[in-house]
């Protein structure tokens, strides 16, 4: 393979969807506005303290209220909340359609935060950085659920669940 300082916008999406990821819902609250998006570019940072990262594009909806706000949720679904991770991730939805199902309650920051999600993290941001058309918020965990049950993950387009191998 020969070496280039460049890679093309399609070669690199072609190799980032062979790789599975978790499937999370980011949301935020600024005042009574509430919006979010479903994202994979999300990891921890590191436990003490706790802290988390998501990369959100600048042109999301869900980006101004983050910012706004100081706060953000990130919710990771499980494998029978795919239709949520769809609604998130179709652009032109209103808040209101996206949020039509499932039980969103609060926590400490006051972002939506879903019920029966695998794991949720209430994070208060700390620091923003710009990377080309996304803001990556790095976000100090103030809250935390969790449930033992199986992960919605996505690759090549499509949602899929675990298996055990072996």
């Amino acid at each position: 393979m020969p070496a280039s300082d460049t890679v093309s916008d399609a070669d690199f999406k072609t190799a980032m969807r062979q790789v599975t990821s978790s499937v999370a819902v980011i949301t935020a609250r600024s005042g009574k506005a509430r919006n979010g998006l479903t994202a994979t570019a999300v990891c921890s940072v590191s436990a003490d303290p706790p802290m988390m990262l998501v990369c959100i594009n600048r042109s999301a909806t869900a980006e101004s209220l983050i910012a706004e706000s100081g706060s953000f949720a990130i919710n990771f679904l499980s494998d029978q909340q795919h239709r949520i991770a769809r609604l998130f991730s179709t652009s032109k939805l209103s808040a209101e359609e996206r949020f039509g199902e499932g039980r969103w309650i609060s926590m400490a920051t006051g972002s939506p935060v879903l019920e029966g999600a695998v794991a949720a993290f209430d994070c208060k941001v700390v620091e923003r950085v710009l990377s080309g058309t996304h803001h990556i918020y790095f976000g100090r965990v103030v809250g935390v659920t969790s449930l033992d049950q199986e992960a919605l993950l996505y690759r090549d387009g499509s949602f899929r669940r675990l298996a055990a191998v072996g």
